[in-house]
């Protein structure tokens, strides 16, 4: 083997060493310490095996004929385990036998004692450097993984941020449904005690008058007392995962929007043909029922209609869960139907593109469901429709 001349190692990689001739041993070692950080060395197969086994090095040089276990078996042992390890064999056989069994066991390269140092030099720069180019591909990998998982966190944050924005300009518009909901009632308590008044002054109150009284105004306030208790549950911010019926979170929804919707000249109808259950978190379904209601009566803007109706039908078809949310509003420019549940895609004046993008992603993503919109002949209607677990139906 001739001397080296200086040469840059190639560091952090370990080197396994398997020689069972002493002299050999020695000199190779001084040399391979020149080109690689760190060196492992074995006197034989067995204790080669040993060293892989305890070390997990990157590179194995190993002799072939040896004692207890030779160079082949150990490589066959290691190749059960680890198909890529890069090894190099040396031996000073030309024999075709080995090099045969040598080339089935994926070895790198199979050079002949004499090992000339340039040639040792070459392979082993061959293989360091694609093991590194290996590990800067791992850990660029790994990089982007970390920014894929970082990238999802904050969208995940922006979007939980756009629900609650969505959320906040709903609350702004049920305020006033909730407004309206309480202005009869209250008119009617107001009469009511004018007419208690008008009772005292001609002082011709009654027990059964009294017992009327206080009937008709508990009446109203309980009806007040609920009205705003389910507008409270209704936007409460829960996270709760469970089970729903579909039909019940409609109803709930109808039962604020019915009134100020009719007083607008819109109708407002629930056909539920087959009622279903749905696992999630109740008010995000809600979030969607809604949004969609509302975008169906801003299509209305504008119209003179004296038919105008919103439809929400609840059915079960082909074994999915299905919602359909329907108007005859005249439709949906169809050049711009497979923009309209994008981000920031509005076509009213003072929208801002989210309720729909929101709705889909709660669809999709919360319920994995999905949603399509499309035109009839009067106006547009989304479908949505849901997977069912067993026993998922309610009947209808």
């Amino acid at each position: 083997m001739n001397s080296p001349d200086k040469i840059k190692p190639n560091t952090n990689f370990t080197v396994l060493y398997v020689e069972d001739q002493k002299d050999i041993q020695e000199e190779f070692q001084d040399i391979l310490s020149l080109l690689i950080d760190k060196l492992v060395i074995a006197s034989n197969g067995k204790e080669g095996l040993e060293k892989y086994q305890e070390a997990l090095p990157d590179i194995i040089i190993t002799d072939i004929q040896m004692p207890l276990m030779n160079g082949l078996n150990m490589i066959k042992e290691i190749r059960r385990n680890d198909k890529d390890i890069p090894i190099i064999v040396t031996s000073a056989f030309n024999e075709s036998t080995y090099l045969l069994q040598a080339i089935e066991l994926g070895i790198e390269h199979y050079l002949l004692k004499p090992v000339m140092l340039d040639q040792l030099q070459q392979r082993l720069q061959s293989i360091t450097t694609r093991l590194m180019q290996k590990r800067e591909l791992e850990l660029y990998q790994l990089y982007l993984e970390d920014r894929v998982v970082e990238e999802m966190a904050i969208r995940e944050e922006k979007e939980s941020l756009l629900i609650q924005q969505n959320k906040a300009a709903e609350v702004g518009q049920m305020v006033s449904v909730i407004a309206h909901q309480w202005k009869q009632p209250l008119h009617y308590l107001y009469l009511l005690i004018e007419d208690l008044g008008i009772e005292f002054d001609y002082q011709t109150l009654s027990k059964e008058y009294i017992q009327d009284f206080i009937k008709k105004g508990t009446d109203r306030i309980n009806f007040l007392s609920k009205t705003m208790d389910n507008f409270l549950s209704f936007y409460k911010n829960s996270t709760e995962i469970k089970s729903f019926s579909v039909n019940q979170v409609t109803q709930e929804i109808f039962m604020f929007l019915q009134d100020p919707y009719k007083t607008q000249g819109i109708s407002l109808n629930i056909h539920v043909n087959n009622d279903f259950s749905l696992t999630g978190i109740e008010n995000e379904l809600q979030q969607v029922i809604l949004n969609l209601i509302n975008n169906a009566k801003e299509a209305f803007k504008g119209q003179k209609r004296a038919d105008a109706n919103i439809t929400v039908t609840i059915d079960i078809e082909n074994g999915l869960g299905m919602i359909k949310v329907e108007d005859n509003a005249g439709g949906i420019d169809e050049t711009i139907l497979n923009n309209i549940f994008d981000l920031e895609f509005t076509t009213k004046k003072e929208g801002n593109g989210i309720g729909l993008y929101l709705v889909k992603k709660i669809v999709n993503q919360r319920f994995k469901g999905k949603i399509d919109i499309s035109n009839s002949e009067v106006g547009a209607y989304f479908i949505l429709k849901f997977t069912l677990d067993t026993g998922n139906s309610n009947g209808s």
